[in-house]
């Protein structure tokens, strides 16, 4: 059950940062946090959350790749060697993915290193 809470937090908290114009690392942050609040396992965790911040940046970034017509994605996936801007829409989503998972992954360490009495990890 935390799990979707933590999936649904994750989600909104990329929302919020992409919205507000945060850096990028920022949804990274506030995975964390979240990792640190939600009693979840490590590879829950961080699957979780990679889904999660995987979504919103793959929506988010194919939102404005398709709203300007793949202008500018086009030209930096040629740059950046990846083919096309829908390739360069994919490595984003990985890339936010990454970020995520990894920021609640930090989380869930941090708080499973705070605990009196450690737990197994599965």
């Amino acid at each position: 059950m935390y799990r979707f809470f933590l999936l649904l937090a994750v989600i909104t908290a990329t929302i919020i940062c992409l919205y507000t114009g945060a850096v990028w690392w920022m949804p990274a942050i506030a995975a964390a946090a979240l990792g640190v609040l939600l009693p979840v396992w490590r590879r829950s965790g961080f699957w979780f959350a990679f889904l999660g911040g995987a979504l919103v940046w793959g929506i988010y970034t194919g939102y404005i790749h398709f709203e300007s017509e793949g202008r500018l994605s086009d030209r930096l996936a040629v740059t950046f060697g990846v083919g096309t801007g829908w390739a360069l829409v994919g490595v984003t989503a990985l890339w936010g993915g990454l970020t995520t998972g990894l920021g609640a992954w930090f989380g869930v360490s941090v708080r499973k290193s705070l605990q009196k009495t450690p737990l197994t990890d599965k």
